[in-house]
């Protein structure tokens, strides 16, 4: 049961309208948006081969074809890039074509190296040709007529890509604020007391790794899981339950468990934070764990 008189409410009821009341309304950083180092790095290790398939800009449509089969020939580690063209990290492909039947067809953009050979070279001209076949149907022989240079295009196309990130990088910030102040409090705790970040010596669950865990005189005592959440939805009705789940299992082990989560999503969620408030003895915001911190210490350590 949630320890609310602790954390300075008269009952369950109040403390659920404290916990949606403070929750933080966002934890977006400016560098939650865009990882400019990851795009820039991600395409400059490519500035030679995006060179090369440059020079397709400058060279007539019905020409483009027999220009891509000569440059991959020649220069058969441009292939690398082909499926960035079209926002895609897999190098190994398989595409379906619809006709009278149901054709599959494989294509290798690795560059591998098979018996000392390139896989484009004298030896493998039909695999030249199946790549130039797939960027005329899939339509990047069609870009180069619209670009004014494939370094620039290709930026464009790495922040697109990075959007899908965000989702990590939220939980990741959120968990940078918690560290933050857990390194800043912990020190006003006194040398016994260290923090660990993302521990994997207590065995919870298969290869589980928990966010942070307090260690007195080098013994671990209280365990740290923490999340946030923009939206309402399945996935926090699922990680509730198996956070709950968690208690148990820290409790066996004779650890202290606190949850840690926020974000707006909760406020569509209420009932499941009030179910979970019957199995979990801390699950609190960032503001309320922020204001409780050291009486919640003093409690588990039996310290007045």
């Amino acid at each position: 049961m949630i320890k609310y008189e602790l954390l300075g409410s008269p009952s369950i009821d109040q403390y659920l309208e404290e916990f949606i009341e403070t929750l933080l309304p966002t934890n977006r950083t400016y560098e939650y948006y865009l990882d400019w180092n990851k795009i820039t790095t991600n395409i400059n290790q490519y500035v030679t081969e995006i060179s090369l398939l440059d020079s397709l800009i400058h060279v007539e449509p019905s020409e483009r074809k027999n220009k891509l089969s000569e440059i991959i020939f020649k220069y058969p580690e441009v292939v690398k890039i082909i499926p960035i063209i079209i926002a895609v990290r897999e190098k190994n492909l398989i595409v379906l074509e619809v006709g009278d039947e149901l054709l599959y067809r494989k294509f290798d953009f690795s560059n591998r190296i098979s018996n000392q050979k390139k896989l484009f070279s004298a030896d493998n001209l039909e695999d030249t040709e199946l790549i130039v076949d797939f960027c005329e149907k899939s339509g990047i022989l069609n870009i180069f007529d619209n670009i004014k240079d494939l370094y620039t295009y290709l930026i464009g196309v790495e922040v697109g890509l990075d959007t899908n990130a965000r989702k990590n990088r939220s939980g990741k910030i959120f968990e940078q604020i918690i560290e933050l102040y857990l390194q800043k409090e912990i020190k006003k705790l006194g040398s016994r007391y260290k923090l660990i970040s993302e521990d994997s010596s207590i065995k919870i669950g298969k290869s589980k790794r928990i966010d942070f865990v307090i260690y007195k005189d080098e013994k671990p005592f209280v365990a740290i899981e923490c999340n946030f959440y923009s939206w309402s939805g399945g996935k926090g009705i699922e990680v509730a339950g198996s956070y709950s789940d968690l208690q148990r299992r820290f409790d066996e082990k004779e650890l202290s468990f606190i949850w840690i989560t926020d974000g707006p999503g909760w406020k569509g969620m209420r009932n499941t934070l009030k179910s979970s408030f019957e199995d979990l003895d801390y699950l609190l915001n960032f503001k309320i764990f922020e204001k409780n911190f050291i009486k919640i210490m003093k409690e588990i350590t039996n310290e007045n």
